[in-house]
């Protein structure tokens, strides 16, 4: 026999091996994804995602409830703290007078007394625990306090924005003030951001501000706590549309968002897809779970049919004729290609 008839031959059934080998493994996965149920999803009184789902996407939005109690109260009463530069007046005894800076340690200092720990406390608690300091020394002795510069009043910013880093405020901040100061940069395609996270001690809080400043609630300008730390992200949730479509990539997942308007800002399918495509709709948060759909049923007078659609989730457009397997197919076609070629070398 030809040497090099052998060889061939001998590469040829490697490869046949491989493609049998990925056969038996779509297989599998076929029935494995067919037969998996769609994990129940969770939220946290806080907003955060239940802890026993760990598929289910992190990025889950904030109610409008639980952003209402997230908000603290508008005559919520001031509390001093690290930074705070105060006036301290004590009436009848001008000479006792004293301006000074809240410590990191949220101590001041004052002479008699001593250091005196008043961060975390309002102005009418802190002027009557520096005079109960003073009582030692003074009879009838009474104090008011003032906040001459608000030094701990203030929220962080980071992400995509044009000014990050801490910014202080005079008044109680709000969310639409803060982005307001820090300068939101605009995506590629001249859109604005329409989420943000904002993170307060271990709670975690995501804001939908397209819907809040499109329904026009109050909520868009939430009031925000000293301390809290804004994350604009530099990318919005996306899903990513593959195969016989005009435009194949990351679409923006809106809140108004359909399997249909996305296909639409897609291009719409190409000519491969032919007339009735099975669309193939893969939860990359629900564990790889498969969804189908014949696109139309999309169509239809009635509204059509709709599935949820999450943060990246794949859907995938196949060629006219290609069976269920073909998405699969092609993941893998480019592990086949290593392999043949492997095969090639070793040979």
């Amino acid at each position: 026999m030809n040497p090099s008839h052998h060889h061939r031959g001998l590469v040829r059934g490697i490869i046949l091996a491989i493609l049998l080998l990925a056969i038996s493994r779509l297989a599998a996965f076929a029935q494995q994804t067919e037969s998996q149920p769609a994990n129940p999803s969770g939220v946290r009184a806080d907003g955060g995602p239940i802890a026993d789902n760990p598929q289910d996407p992190a990025l889950k939005l904030s109610s409008a409830e639980m952003l209402r109690r997230f908000e603290p109260a508008a005559d919520e009463e001031y509390t001093l703290g690290a930074g705070d530069e105060i006036a301290i007046q004590f009436p009848g005894r001008p000479e006792l007078t004293e301006t000074t800076t809240i410590g990191p340690d949220g101590r001041i200092t004052l002479p008699l007394a001593g250091p005196i720990a008043i961060a975390g406390l309002t102005r009418e608690a802190a002027a009557q625990k520096i005079a109960s300091a003073l009582m030692a020394y003074y009879t009838n002795v009474a104090a008011t306090l003032e906040v001459v510069k608000y030094g701990s009043n203030h929220v962080t910013l980071l992400g995509n924005v044009r000014n990050p880093g801490q910014i202080n405020f005079e008044q109680t901040p709000t969310l639409l003030e803060l982005l307001s100061r820090g300068g939101i940069e605009a995506r590629a395609d001249g859109t604005l951001p329409d989420q943000c996270v904002i993170y307060r001690g271990d709670r975690v809080f995501w804001v939908d501000l397209q819907e809040l400043l499109v329904t026009g609630s109050p909520l868009a300008d939430l009031r925000l706590r000293r301390n809290d730390l804004v994350y604009v992200p530099v990318t919005t949730r996306t899903v990513t549309v593959v195969g016989q479509v005009q435009h194949p990539g990351e679409i923006p997942l809106r809140r108004d968002s359909t399997l249909s308007s996305i296909l639409g800002a897609a291009g719409g399918l190409s000519d491969g897809a032919g007339n009735n495509p099975e669309l193939e709709v893969v939860h990359r948060f629900k564990g790889g779970r498969t969804q189908y759909l014949r696109f139309r049923d999309l169509l239809k007078p009635t509204g059509g049919m709709e599935i949820s659609l999450y943060p990246g989730d794949v859907i995938f457009v196949p060629k006219s004729g290609v069976a269920k397997v073909g998405f699969v197919l092609q993941q893998l076609a480019p592990a086949l290609m290593m392999g043949s070629i492997a095969a090639v070398a070793v040979h």
